[in-house]
């Protein structure tokens, strides 16, 4: 197996957040292969885009801000990041027990290494929340080679130091760290010293994500929402700032993304009479240009994914709401097409992506791809596409297009299932060596 020259999250789990009581996504536990139905090894580790489909209530945004909650900690502290989001009983998943937990497999480059990061976050018996524990745990994934711990905080606590020394690092910094503040997390001070060479990486890589949700209360209004949105935020004001970042390349740039807009001839960024940046559309049988206000929501919407992948340094790790909401199959297409560059090819970003729309999943590889159900006994569950093809015996050499509304999508409305067909209910999760 290839491994790609840039950085990846490989898998994650999430335990009591939210909807999700827990579920382990891609390559948990250190684990990188699985055995198909044919006997060979394949690759189980998530791939650069990753798109979560399923029904409402199965925890697909969840998933996305499980991931914006971990940024705000970092930045924040945990007491902002759980009350933006209403305090700790109203993060921690109904009736559940114990702390919230997190895991997260990441490999910082084309080297058979990763890094595996925990953090259980708990409440005292005053209600006040803190981090229980925090731990990062080394993999070498030759053959043979055992996982083991560099570092654990418990309550603040260093536990556990350098056990043995890690790719490229020395102990120094290690020594120097005593123990944390339990309301922030310790990753963030780790990641000031450079004889940590992964870990500023990683941090770098979470405390940068957002959630792009477009919204768009006006045609003078339309963003790739962030998260949090800043107040000014719009598409005129992103051109406007990338073109200031890159005048030498924002032709280009302009060039490349607006020629991906079905049904349109031109975009043009122009300053008005009024002394205001604005966009205009030329559009086919139209000589004179039209303004956003006269555009269909799906173009406008287009054009908000677009520019996410528009500034040549973008955020490493990007969640994307529903991006099909409101596009036509050629406009999926025109996106799918774009994204996959952007991830495939130039490796600047890794997508995490929800959806219901059968149109995008079709335009996904199926290795690409994680159906969310709920089971009866109310947890949800996860299961890859390429597993749900073999399940059904198909060739999956002969897939079309249309892989999924031909094959899955038939098998769901004649035989429902009750849960995930793949996966039996899941093993309870933990900090393997507590």
């Amino acid at each position: 197996m290839k491994i790609p020259p840039y950085p990846l999250i490989e898998g994650f789990w999430i335990k009591n957040y939210k909807t999700l009581r827990q579920i382990a996504i891609g390559s948990s536990f250190q684990q990188s292969v699985v055995t198909d139905f044919s006997g060979d090894a394949v690759p189980y580790e998530l791939t650069p885009f990753t798109l979560f489909a399923g029904d409402s209530g199965t925890g697909k945004s969840t998933i996305l801000d499980a991931f914006a909650f971990l940024a705000d900690s970092l930045n924040h502290g945990i007491k902002e990041a759980l009350h933006r989001r209403g305090g700790f009983d109203a993060v921690r998943h109904f009736g559940g027990e114990g702390p919230i937990s997190f895991g997260i497999v990441y490999r910082p480059c084309a080297e058979h290494r990763s890094l595996t990061y925990m953090l259980n976050i708990d409440i005292d018996k005053n209600r006040s929340p803190f981090v229980e524990t925090e731990a990062i745990i080394y993999r070498d994934h030759h053959p043979g080679r055992q996982p083991y711990p560099i570092l654990l905080f418990q309550n603040g606590s260093k536990r556990i130091r350098l056990v043995r020394p890690w790719v490229g690092s020395s102990g120094t910094a290690l020594a120097q760290v005593k123990e944390t503040n339990n309301l922030h997390l310790g990753l963030a001070t780790l990641a000031q010293f450079a004889e940590l060479p992964d870990v500023p990486q990683f941090k770098l890589y979470l405390d940068q994500y957002f959630v792009s949700q477009y919204a768009s209360s006006s045609a003078a209004q339309l963003s790739p929402l962030q998260f949090p949105m800043p107040s000014e935020g719009n598409l005129v004001l992103d051109w406007k700032r990338i073109k200031e970042k890159y005048p030498n390349k924002f032709e280009t740039i302009w060039e490349i993304m607006t020629r991906r807009l079905p049904g349109i001839e031109k975009v043009s960024l122009e300053l008005t009479n009024a002394g205001r940046h604005g966009l205009s559309f030329k559009v086919p049988g139209h000589n004179i240009p039209v303004n956003p206000a006269q555009i269909g929501e799906g173009t406008l919407r287009l054009l908000s994914h677009l520019t996410l992948f528009a500034d040549p340094t973008p955020t490493p790790l990007l969640g994307m709401e529903e991006p099909a909401s409101f596009l036509g199959y050629s406009q999926i297409v025109a996106f799918m097409q774009l994204l996959q560059h952007h991830t495939r090819e130039r490796g600047d970003t890794q997508v995490f992506a929800t959806t219901n729309s059968n149109a995008l999943i079709d335009q996904t590889d199926p290795t690409e791809v994680w159906f969310l159900t709920r089971h009866p006994n109310g947890t949800i569950q996860a299961s890859r596409g390429l597993d749900e093809l073999q399940f059904l015996n198909v060739d999956i050499d002969s897939l079309g297009p249309f892989w999924y509304s031909q094959y899955l999508y038939v098998e769901q409305k004649t035989n429902p299932p009750p849960g995930s067909r793949i996966l039996p209910p899941p093993p309870p999760l933990g900090v393997p060596f507590v």
